[in-house]
């Protein structure tokens, strides 16, 4: 039987670069996303926030399939500005996508994710560390990382919970936002990387820390 990921922001960035790895590994890979369209892979658009329209793609692929053996909540954006500069409703679009938008995802994927399945939650090195101007930013992460934990305790002996914690990764996220040397970061690839050898790691790796040569930008 084919193994099968599926994986939210999958057009583009560290999201593509993990769907072309699990589709070399032979896997069915499924991509969610907001494009009207998209060429590679089997392609659903939709937004994490849509708790209807989530629920529905995960029961397509269900009714396809009939189980997920990966699953990586990756979808999510960034905003740079202070406290002060913050509006709130920036501040909501965060926490929705970035946040309620993984709990949405985990939730109606647990019922196809039988045992020795692997979620993977994308986290960030702000999941562990504060950075100026990125307050928002990193309280979603925060909340990431604290969410995975406590699913891994919650699914511990059935299904395994990573969460990934990258630095500066090149991918356009970063657009608009700050200018980072490209050298200085890691590639998507260096990401998907890690999380295919966690995968295929008989552990159980809570958490993967996920540094450029020089450290923290």
């Amino acid at each position: 039987m084919r193994r099968v990921a599926f994986i939210t922001g999958g057009t583009s960035g560290i999201g593509l670069a993990v769907a072309d790895r699990f589709e070399r590994e032979g896997f069915r890979v499924y991509v969610t996303g907001r494009r009207e369209r998209f060429e590679r892979f089997e392609y659903f658009r939709v937004d994490v926030r849509d708790e209807e329209g989530m629920a529905r793609v995960l029961g397509e692929v269900g009714e396809r399939e009939g189980k997920i053996d990966v699953l990586v909540a990756n979808a999510g954006f960034a905003y740079v500005a202070t406290v002060e500069d913050t509006p709130l409703e920036v501040w909501r679009e965060l926490v929705d996508v970035n946040l309620t938008g993984v709990f949405i995802t985990v939730k109606h994927a647990l019922p196809l994710l039988g045992e020795g399945g692997h979620v993977f939650v994308m986290g960030s090195i702000a999941s562990r560390q504060g950075f100026p101007g990125w307050s928002a930013y990193c309280a979603t992460k925060f909340g990431v990382y604290g969410f995975a934990l406590s699913l891994a305790e919650e699914l511990k002996g059935r299904v395994k919970v990573t969460v990934v914690m990258p630095g500066a990764v090149d991918t356009p996220l970063w657009r608009g936002l700050a200018y980072v040397p490209k050298k200085k970061m890691l590639a998507p690839r260096d990401v998907a990387d890690a999380i295919w050898d966690a995968y295929k790691n008989p552990g159980w790796m809570r958490e993967i820390l996920i540094l450029p040569p020089e450290g923290v930008i």
